[in-house]
């Protein structure tokens, strides 16, 4: 149970990178074939891989700079499913300059797929989202 603890981890911090990269392809892999994506109370789930990854890649282009950082979740195994929080938060300057902070909460639910683990289902909820300072020189993922 411990190696599916530390993969699920793991996982949850290729998600990370996958976003600080804006790299749709690490991203996405993070994602079930059929993973669903629960985003907000007002809108329906995006589910699948594929369109998981088209709807990630247009809403990004509105965000040009955005920091995202996971602290380590709670996780709890059951066979080849798992549960998990982690708590997020992002720094977003927007399309038009716009600098907000957004903190947040996934409670996920994760099956091993192939032998590796994914997200089957993410539900995000918004903790806060308000105000941050990111009037500072923005150097971009290293290339």
């Amino acid at each position: 149970m411990t190696d599916d603890i530390l993969a699920i981890t793991h996982l949850a911090q290729q998600y990370a990178d996958g976003v600080m990269q804006r790299d749709a392809e690490i991203w996405g892999n993070t994602w079930a074939e059929q993973g669903a994506w629960h985003l907000s109370p007002d809108m329906d789930p995006v589910t699948g891989r594929e369109a998981l990854k088209a709807f990630w890649t247009n809403v990004m282009a509105g965000y040009p700079q955005v920091l995202h950082w996971v602290q380590p979740g709670l996780i709890e195994v059951d066979g080849d499913t798992a549960t998990a929080r982690f708590y997020v938060q992002e720094n977003i300057k927007d399309a038009e300059g716009q600098g907000f902070r957004v903190a947040g909460v996934y409670n996920d639910e994760l099956i091993k797929e192939a032998g590796n683990w994914r997200f089957a289902v993410r539900r995000f909820s918004v903790i806060y989202r308000g105000p941050v300072d990111m009037s500072g020189d923005w150097l971009g993922y290293p290339s």
